[in-house]
């Protein structure tokens, strides 16, 4: 179908999800835009042949496909620094990590499948855009939701039925992929929009049968995600931050170890001088001990050489050999001018 196409697929326009990130525009004035929806094609080099027909992607699959997409897009610190490769590798590593069960598909098969949600996706926003157009008195969101139900199927080649209600909630409240619908439909009618940085989209929101509004659609303005250089200043100030507290920690962490370092200095000093009180303490007494050990021995040699002299003294000398006598009286006139010079002195 030719309608609504500048609701065409996001991934067309480029292999960098980024490429669009400052644009913005007001949704309701493009409601009847219509450009050519045109379906994403794989290149070559990015998908491997695959001949076996695989089974068709369920409900939670396609949840969690929307989810890889969003997560990896909207990624503002990656930003335009990824190639087409590493961009589809990163959306097909979160859809497994992400899936609660086992899944054989490929990159190949995420690519088609994208493709096809988001070709559905812009068909149906382009046929509820024209159904909010019409302005119709009394009726609520879901009607609208209803009518343009309709309108998709009946303007459906193959008169199919809207099969992506849950992605399309997934994918209406998100700024980039709005933006991009209002940049292409702005190619389309070559209007030029003038852009502002504080500019927010109105999106429709969920009204359910007893007219109370969706509590997920309650706020009607969009907030643009963090652009590529604010997440990464972001990332820088909370990196400094963190920075400056761990060098204040480990600066504290140095003061205390400096001051308990210093306490057991002292601690070593103190314990040192007493050490070494102790130790010329014990020389000295040692040296005492010595000096009086000293002393009693020259007692003890004093008192032997007065006991020897007494004997030679006292001995009886008329009995003794010639040699012997005489030996004894040179003795006893020793002693006797020792004892004599003692006393003079």
């Amino acid at each position: 179908m030719a309608a609504n196409g500048y609701y065409s697929n996001l991934m067309r326009e480029g292999t960098n999800p980024f490429e669009f990130e400052d644009f913005s525009g007001p949704y309701a004035e493009q409601q009847s835009q219509t450009v050519e929806v045109a379906t994403l094609t794989p290149s070559a080099s990015s998908a491997r042949p695959n001949h076996k027909r695989s089974k068709n992607f369920n409900e939670k699959e396609d949840e969690i496909l929307v989810s890889a997409w969003l997560n990896v897009s909207l990624d503002p610190v990656t930003g335009a620094n990824q190639t087409h490769k590493s961009y589809w590798t990163r959306i097909y590593d979160y859809f497994h990590e992400n899936l609660p069960f086992p899944s054989d598909r490929t990159q190949n098969s995420l690519m088609h499948r994208w493709s096809t949600i988001q070709d559905s996706v812009n068909k149906f926003t382009g046929c509820l855009s024209k159904i909010a157009g019409r302005r119709q008195s009394g009726a609520t969101m879901q009607d609208k939701i209803e009518d343009a139900k309709a309108l998709y199927k009946s303007e459906d080649g193959q008169n199919r039925s809207f099969q992506f209600m849950d992605c399309w909630k997934q994918l209406r409240g998100q700024a980039k992929w709005m933006a991009k619908l209002d940049e292409l439909a702005g190619k389309s009618s070559n209007k030029k929009q003038k852009k502002t940085s504080n500019s927010s989209m109105p999106t429709p929101s969920l009204t359910t049968a007893d007219g109370h509004e969706d509590a997920a659609a309650e706020d009607n303005t969009l907030s643009r995600p963090k652009g590529h250089k604010k997440a990464k200043a972001t990332l820088y100030q909370s990196g400094k931050k963190g920075c400056t507290e761990a060098l204040e920690n480990l600066w504290a962490k140095k003061k205390e170890f400096d001051t308990e370092k210093e306490l057991k200095k002292d601690e070593r000093f103190k314990q040192a001088f007493a050490l070494e009180q102790e130790r010329v303490a014990n020389e000295k007494l040692n040296l005492e001990l010595k000096k009086k050990e000293l002393e009693l021995k020259a007692q003890e040699v004093e008192l032997k050489n007065k006991k020897e002299e007494e004997r030679i003294m006292t001995m009886d000398l008329s009995e003794l050999p010639d040699d012997q006598k005489h030996y004894y009286m040179c003795c006893r006139s020793k002693i006797m001018s020792r004892h004599l010079s003692t006393e003079k002195s």
